[in-house]
């Protein structure tokens, strides 16, 4: 049998070659289309024809603004910042100089190739003047605008009134987020400044100081070292805020035989009120583990059943204090230093307490002051409106401590029956 190929095979096997011919022209011819198209956008900022329209637009109806063209053309171009074509006001002006005059009369006209660079470009003069806006609020005002008032601004600079009709609350949160990225505006609130002077402030401090280094005299101290104490409370919710994460989309929820709006559990009794955390530090650290902190709830709240049962835990430096109140009074208070007197009793030969103490009502009473000076602690007040620089439970543990709090009750959630942790947990 012959191995030659037969003519029709050869045929068939030349029209194959023919056609993988063709397809390598074709892609040739796109390939070079396609370098021609980059060179053209690289020698025009990296902008399309309809990118240009819109930023000459942008230019023109910003009263030649080159500062709001050139943000514009960059949130449009396709070159990276590092490329020396990428926009820049010297270019975005070379652009509008080097474009013809009759082609940017026709921006003014009725003409249909340019009204959606003209529409483009009112919109974004609009978000500038929108960002203008919202920076005169934080600075001049001290006032961080909702998402609401600053689509309501948008919508009067875009369209020179208010809609009759405001778009839904979902549009307009999508929108601000997609403005806010543009941009680079974080959804935060404004910090609270001090309201006192600065240098009212300062004479504080130093006086502060003063008292301090007055009880670190050897006079004052007997020959014994300073042990700093800081005594404060803070409130802590019945039920800590839900945790930000990630959350599925409602619409995927549809069939799939979940609830239809997911939500995080609350029993009733914990929608509202806060226990009172009176925490207790020094400034040695040896002697930080054997003082005590405490956590005081109202009666009601928590119950008898409840303190029980936390007493048969493991022992901790923890007291649970139950009472009529949460509220520290200075009956409260008074026990509160009864129980550190008592904690600090084997360090008294070395050390000399000083307690820094605000000036909350419960700190400063003559039952207070009477009860430290029988347990031979010494009382300095930090002065009114320095508390957030001089009082240690302040300025570094209460923050931190609110955020661990957050995170266990958040880990609580994810294990408890129903998403419901138990008070005693």
């Amino acid at each position: 049998m012959s191995l030659a190929e037969s003519p029709c095979a050869k045929r068939a096997r030349v029209q194959q070659l023919q056609l993988l011919l063709q397809e390598n022209r074709r892609e040739l011819a796109q390939c070079r289309q396609r370098v021609a198209r980059w060179a053209a956008k690289r020698g025009n900022l990296g902008l399309t024809s309809a990118g240009q329209k819109a930023v000459l637009a942008c230019y023109c109806l910003s009263n030649y603004n080159s500062a709001i063209a050139t943000k514009l053309a960059q949130q449009l171009s396709d070159l990276e910042r590092s490329s020396p074509q990428f926009p820049s006001e010297p270019l975005v002006q070379s652009l509008f100089r080097e474009t013809n005059l009759g082609e940017l009369l026709r921006l003014h006209s009725d003409d249909d190739d340019w009204t959606k660079a003209r529409n483009v470009a009112v919109r974004f003069v609009a978000e500038v003047k929108t960002v203008d806006y919202v920076h005169s609020q934080n600075s001049l005002h001290g006032v961080a605008p909702t998402s609401a008032e600053v689509f309501a601004h948008f919508a009067q600079t875009r369209s020179g009134g208010l809609p009759e009709v405001l778009p839904s609350r979902d549009y307009i949160k999508k929108w601000a987020a997609g403005w806010r990225k543009r941009f680079g505006i974080r959804r935060a609130a404004l910090p609270m400044a001090i309201p006192a002077d600065a240098p009212s402030l300062r004479a504080k401090v130093k006086c502060f100081w003063k008292m301090l280094a007055f009880q670190r005299g050897p006079e004052a101290c007997d020959g014994r070292e300073i042990l700093y104490l800081n005594v404060d409370e803070t409130s802590v919710p019945y039920t800590a805020r839900p945790a930000i994460g990630c959350v599925i989309n409602r619409k995927q929820y549809k069939g799939s035989g979940l609830p239809a709006v997911p939500h995080a559990k609350i029993q009733p009794a914990g929608r509202r009120g806060t226990f009172t955390y009176c925490a207790v530090i020094a400034s040695n650290t040896g002697i930080q583990p054997a003082l005590p902190h405490f956590l005081v709830s109202n009666g009601t709240r928590l119950s008898s059943k409840v303190v029980k049962a936390f007493k048969c835990l493991p022992k901790t430096q923890l007291q649970v204090l139950r009472r009529k109140s949460a509220w520290v009074t200075s009956d409260l208070m008074i026990a509160i230093l009864q129980e550190v007197a008592k904690a600090l009793e084997p360090f008294l030969h070395q050390f000399r307490p000083v307690l820094l103490l605000d000036g909350a009502p419960a700190h400063v009473s003559e039952a207070v002051m009477r009860a430290a000076r029988k347990l031979n602690i010494s009382l300095v007040y930090i002065p009114c409106g320095a508390t957030s620089l001089c009082q240690p439970l302040d300025v570094y543990a209460f923050s931190s401590f609110k955020q661990y709090l957050r995170q266990k009750y958040h880990e609580h959630r994810q294990t408890a029956t129903d998403g419901l942790p138990s008070t005693l947990a």
